[in-house]
């Protein structure tokens, strides 16, 4: 499966068995991706202006279907104008992140052996994406139907970086578009950068 930015896995040059799309081997191969998502988050935590809240139901669309191995964590920027960060670390194991107010993305995307993803593809892959967020390289946007009133809307989110972009719509529920637009026909968030903690210097006198 093709990872952000043109990474891929490496999946042989023929095509796998129907069975390796429902089996997985070796889920444990991901456990890596708890441990660099901590570090990242450490990081975030040390070089931002943010706040971080732990704890388990803080994101319920987020946690859906997960069975948690540790307690959600969340980092939401002092700048209202910049997106939040929240995850959460699953027994498979693996990670379920939300970027923004309504973009998730699984990492590993899917895990079977059909796929053949890596930790280490996943990590770059994860890094690459947070990146982008802090940066501000990253938008997101609602639409809702001109005519019928409970037709479908449209969601897209935009990533973007030096080394290339991508852009994912879908479909959302007419209703559940008016209530993530608050009523609006349209809603469009262009998140900024994070803003970096200052450094205090002490004036030394000789």
């Amino acid at each position: 499966m093709a990872g952000w930015y043109g990474y891929a896995s490496s999946q042989n040059a023929e095509s796998p068995e129907d069975s390796a799309y429902s089996r997985v081997t070796n889920p444990e191969r991901f456990r890596p991706l708890h441990a660099a998502m901590l570090e990242i988050l450490g990081r975030l935590e040390s070089d931002f202006e943010v706040e971080r809240s732990e704890g388990h139901g803080l994101d319920a669309e987020l946690e859906r279907g997960l069975e948690p191995a540790r307690p959600h964590v969340r980092l939401t920027p002092r700048d209202p104008e910049a997106a939040p960060i929240a995850v959460v670390f699953s027994t498979f194991p693996g990670l379920n992140v939300r970027f923004g107010r309504w973009f998730s993305e699984p990492f590993p995307s899917c895990g079977c052996d059909a796929c053949d993803e890596s930790a280490e593809g996943e990590i770059e892959r994860l890094k690459e994406m947070v990146d982008d967020v802090v940066a501000g390289r990253f938008c997101e946007s609602i639409r809702r139907p001109l005519i019928s009133f409970r037709g479908t809307g449209w969601r897209e989110t935009k990533f973007w970086s030096s080394v290339g972009r991508r852009t994912n719509r879908s479909r959302v529920d007419g209703d559940r578009a008016r209530e993530l637009t608050g009523g609006g026909r349209r809603l469009d968030l262009n998140w900024k950068p994070w803003r970096r903690r200052r450094t205090i210097r002490k004036d030394r006198r000789v």
